[in-house]
């Protein structure tokens, strides 16, 4: 990892219902590109500069992306995009982001079938529902620890 990979941890739930499959896909990479490009331009209107370049998330994408990493790897990333949530001072930057990733999440999945035709439940295959299902507990809680720790915080200062 090198540190401006912090940068693009909100990118790892995306990589990983990508490669659910074993695979991945232009539709699935077209997604992930257009996210990455919002990402961007969100980090720059956050910081009032430029703070990564194109070449940074080309980097990480090709990395991440185009080959695919162990998935231990992509899960210890995704704790870290998840575990830094409560600590956050714009909570709701948070919600917004976990609401966008999850959209993201659900067109990747939808994205690709892998035969046609496909049963009527086979649109998204069991892989990236096991992955979706997880990452909905895990935004869910991490709301939950955002709003627990937003309200310590209300409470703190009176």
């Amino acid at each position: 990892m090198k540190s401006i990979d912090v940068q693009f941890l909100d990118l790892i739930p995306l990589i990983e219902v990508m490669w659910a499959d074993g695979k991945n896909q232009e539709p699935e990479l077209n997604l992930l590109y257009r996210y990455t490009i919002e990402h961007i331009a969100q980090l720059d209107r956050g910081a009032g500069i430029h703070t990564v370049s194109v070449e940074d998330a080309n980097d990480f994408l090709d990395r991440f992306a185009h080959r695919r990493p162990p998935p231990e790897l992509l899960e210890r990333l995704r704790d870290l995009v998840f575990d830094r949530d409560p600590n956050r001072s714009d909570q709701d930057a948070v919600r917004r982001r976990n609401e966008t990733m999850l959209d993201y999440c659900l067109d990747i999945a939808a994205a690709c079938v892998p035969r046609y035709p496909y049963g009527i439940h086979e649109r998204i295959i069991r892989e990236e529902k096991e992955f979706l299902k997880e990452l909905i507990q895990r935004l869910a809680l991490t709301s939950n620890e955002c709003q627990d720790a937003l309200q310590s915080e209300r409470q703190s200062l009176g």
